[in-house]
């Protein structure tokens, strides 16, 4: 029996959407730990927080991604026994 090239997009699709949205909970959890003490002590509100935590996550997704994704390839993947 012969699988159709394209039979199972939509495992594909939803490994995506559950990839990204995993990314999201991670990166939401790690601002909300970094910005915690910020705002509950009024030294920021919560909208300069949420402005700050963006930037931050961005650039830091644009800036060291491709240089984290290196050193798990590289360093972690090929570590020496």
């Amino acid at each position: 029996m012969a699988f159709a090239p394209h039979q199972f997009d939509y495992l594909l699709a939803m490994g995506f959407i559950f990839a990204f949205l995993d990314a999201y909970n991670i990166g939401a959890n790690d601002v909300a730990n970094s910005f915690a003490t910020s705002v509950s002590s009024r030294s920021l509100k919560l909208w300069q927080a949420c402005i700050l935590a963006a930037i931050g996550e961005f650039l830091g997704a644009v800036l060291l991604g491709a240089r984290v994704t290196g050193a798990i390839k590289n360093n972690i993947g090929n570590s020496p026994q």
